[in-house]
């Protein structure tokens, strides 16, 4: 406990919250207490957690913009949408600590009731180029309209790099082709997702499959 010499604007000894009062050739001098020293080492299961946690961080980061977006809704006001966005994708990790890996076929970009289109796909025909795909399901019963807009994003894990698109074309025009030149010659794992024109509905993702570029 800390106790003050000469009230509260004097000199003091002791403890006072993270302060430390002593003297030292007749002057009272104050400095912060050094942090506290961890205790022994951490257990595995701690290690396990902070690998998990540094992977599928590390992975997300550079989608930050996107994540903000596609889950903003679902993320309410406690939380960013990134933070929901790793909350979810946490389960998304495979293997056994250490050999851990991103299971990415798991991976949700996006999560919400718009429905998403009908067989979405991804393949590269053209050097440098991914093409995606899909039917045009847009209809007042399943609340899809024509104006829903596309984004596309694939991940080549050799570089651990992304290349995405947020506003990538409507739902009626079935087709978007990704400029992958920085990928030429490297698979990439697709995704494919939607959100309202108004981006107040999103889609959940969807796996478009790992897809080697030409």
């Amino acid at each position: 406990m800390g106790t003050f010499e000469k009230g509260y604007l004097g000199g003091f000894s002791g403890k006072v919250g993270t302060a430390v009062g002593s003297s030292w050739k007749g002057l009272s001098v104050l400095r912060s207490r050094p942090p506290r020293k961890r205790r022994g080492q951490p257990s595995d299961l701690q290690l396990e957690q902070q690998a998990k946690f540094a992977l599928m961080s590390n992975f997300l980061q550079p989608l930050t913009d996107l994540l903000n977006q596609t889950y903003s809704k679902s993320a309410g006001a406690e939380m960013s949408g990134f933070n929901k966005a790793f909350s979810v994708n946490s389960e998304a990790i495979a293997g056994v600590y250490p050999a851990i890996a991103v299971d990415y076929p798991k991976v949700l970009l996006s999560k919400g009731s718009l429905p998403n289109v009908t067989a979405p796909t991804a393949a590269s025909t053209v050097a440098g180029k991914l093409a995606f795909s899909w039917i045009d399901n847009s209809g007042a019963d399943n609340k899809a309209l024509i104006s829903d807009l596309a984004f596309v994003a694939a991940y080549n894990e050799e570089l651990k790099h992304w290349v995405f698109v947020q506003k990538a074309a409507t739902r009626n025009a079935g087709t978007y082709t990704l400029d992958l030149t920085a990928f030429s010659g490297k698979p990439v794992h697709s995704y494919i997702g939607f959100m309202s024109a108004d981006r107040k509905k999103v889609a959940s993702s969807l796996y478009t499959g790992q897809v080697n570029i030409l």
